[in-house]
């Protein structure tokens, strides 16, 4: 599913429909965030925090590799793994990732690393075209689309 979200009100209301999933959810949620830099993987990170009620900065970890929320009962990691080297450098950051623990996961730069492989794996790509900004979504996990398919929020959506 490929959805328009040129204008950042519609990022935002991703965001919201992302935020949802995730507070109503009882499993392992990892975001794989695909896309060059400027796309806007942070962007959409920052607001998905806002709407589960994070009132503090939300930066990109860019140069601190991990950053860690805790909202409501909601443990949050936003990792950017541009910097590392490949998968050791990932184990070196100590983030102990557990199927059976209720958590999200946002990656970005998901390719430095193999895939978990477990809870409920989200691949969002970002990309621009000209002056579009397009995100792709693929997963398997079925109440992340239902989610997606209740969308109402004047989303361009165009399957492919």
């Amino acid at each position: 599913m490929k959805i328009e979200i040129t204008k950042l009100e519609q990022t935002d209301s991703f965001a919201k429909i992302i935020s949802d999933y995730i507070q109503s959810s009882n499993e392992l949620n990892i975001f794989y965030l695909k896309g060059n830099l400027g796309a806007g993987k942070t962007t959409l990170v920052r607001h998905v925090l806002m709407h589960m009620g994070w009132s503090g900065s939300v930066k990109s970890p860019t140069f601190s590799i991990l950053e860690e929320y805790k909202i409501n009962q909601n443990d949050i990691f936003h990792a950017d793994l541009y910097r590392l080297e490949g998968e050791n450098d990932f184990d070196m950051l100590g983030l102990e990732i557990s199927e059976d623990k209720k958590a999200a996961l946002f990656i970005e730069w998901p390719d430095k690393i193999p895939h978990f492989e477990m809870g409920n794996e989200i691949f969002l790509s970002l990309s621009l075209d000209k002056k579009e900004r397009f995100l792709e979504v693929k997963t398997k996990c079925k109440n992340f689309l239902r989610c997606i398919d209740r969308i109402n929020i004047n989303l361009s959506l165009i399957h492919i």
